[in-house]
């Protein structure tokens, strides 16, 4: 009897034991295998360092560092307007341990003016962390004193005036075709592969001007290097309150870029929740504020949602607005 008892009770244990390992599996396949994160975390950055984007990135990931257990790593991976570096995140594997920061528009500008081997299908949303707006900058010394001036120039010589931007068909080439369009002249676009070299050909005068974001020249501006023509602008900027709106100077032209963080579509929701909270709390800290603030970086929140509905919307303006441009 006692033998039997012996037997039957080992029967229930050996299968509750078994159940558990099955549970177990089963838990560790829903979540990617080790519980998130079990390892470092690479973050790609589609640009060169020391750029607006790297530099944001830079911040807002140390500051979320604080409060993740696995290292991040960020890796730049500049070339082709930000091609090459959007290209490689989205065909990471969706686990986790690939995130990255995209740029809009240039993030949806791309795909559609070239063949590219990712759609703004491929990622998804986790949260957006900066909007910079546009300026139109040249060089101190230059000889236009004022938007009116350097209007007034480029229409007594067409295509004379030359605009450095980031890359054929990037952001800031966007932002200057659409100027150029609403103020009714010609100029000629140079592009360069990132932010860094072409505020380097302004700053060289190789080019006439540039069209950038706040963030990559307010210390050039305040230290009395390049000057503001105008800015891409509701209101006027804080801490730049002289400088004019294109939009009262009658030219109805806004222009900015949001950085925002995706993970390639498929990463599992309780990860991107993860990471949105994560960064979300990283964001709002006091000491990314600050740090934000001193770099001239504006900070802008959007959820998942809210960032995936803004990508809509800045697919359907490249769509309107680049035929009418001839970029």
């Amino acid at each position: 009897m006692k033998s039997k008892f012996l037997k039957v009770f080992s029967s229930v244990v050996m299968g509750a034991v078994l159940l558990s390992a099955c549970g177990t599996d089963k838990s560790k396949a829903e979540n990617g295998g080790d519980k998130y994160p079990s390892k470092p975390v690479n973050v790609i950055v589609a640009y060169k360092a020391g750029g607006g984007t790297d530099v944001g990135a830079r911040i807002l990931v140390s500051e979320a560092q604080k409060s993740f257990p696995q290292p991040f790593v960020i890796v730049n991976k500049p070339g082709a307007d930000g091609e090459i570096g959007y290209t490689e995140l989205l065909k990471s594997e969706a686990d986790g341990y690939t995130i990255g920061f995209i740029n809009l528009p240039t993030f949806v500008s791309i795909p559609l003016q070239r063949k590219t081997n990712f759609q703004k299908e491929d990622a998804q949303a986790i949260m957006n962390h900066v909007y910079d707006p546009g300026v139109l900058v040249v060089r101190e010394d230059s000889k236009w004193k004022n938007l009116e001036e350097f209007v007034e120039d480029a229409k007594r010589n067409p295509d004379a005036l030359t605009i450095s931007n980031n890359g054929t068909g990037a952001s800031n080439h966007i932002g200057a075709a659409h100027f150029a369009y609403e103020a009714g002249i010609k100029v000629t676009h140079v592009p360069f592969g990132g932010s860094t070299d072409m505020i380097a050909a302004l700053r060289g005068s190789h080019v006439d001007a540039t069209v950038a974001k706040i963030s990559e020249v307010a210390s050039l501006v305040k230290n009395k290097e390049l000057r503001i023509l105008g800015t891409f602008t509701d209101e006027r900027l804080e801490g730049f309150e002289d400088v004019p709106t294109l939009k009262e100077k009658g030219y109805n032209v806004l222009f900015g870029s949001a950085r925002a963080l995706v993970a390639p579509k498929g990463t599992p929701e309780e990860v991107i929740q993860y990471l949105h909270d994560t960064f979300k709390t990283a964001l709002e800290s006091p000491e990314n504020i600050e740090k934000s603030n001193n770099a001239n970086l504006p900070l802008k929140y959007m959820s998942g949602e809210e960032l995936t509905n803004y990508i809509n919307e800045q697919d359907q303006y490249i769509k309107e607005m680049v035929p009418k441009l001839g970029i």
